[in-house]
């Protein structure tokens, strides 16, 4: 799926502050991030290739993982 950025943040952020959903620091969002970009299964600029999740949402989750079958990059 191709969104932008603040399609993005405009979809999830209410809703994930609203509900009270635990959020990773921005430090360790940043640093998932910058491992996704890196990654040859990140798609589109926002899209797992594994998962199909919008990683710049899933990222954001304190209990999410990467979901790379050769083993979690974060």
């Amino acid at each position: 799926m191709h969104v932008t950025p603040e399609e993005i943040s405009q979809l999830f952020g209410e809703t994930l502050r609203v509900r009270n959903v635990k959020l990773t620091t921005e430090e360790e969002y940043d640093r998932r991030m910058s491992v996704c970009q890196s990654c040859e299964y990140f798609q589109f600029g926002t899209t797992c290739r594994w998962c199909g999740c919008l990683m710049a949402v899933k990222a954001k989750l304190a209990a999410a993982r990467c979901p790379a079958p050769q083993g979690a990059k974060w």
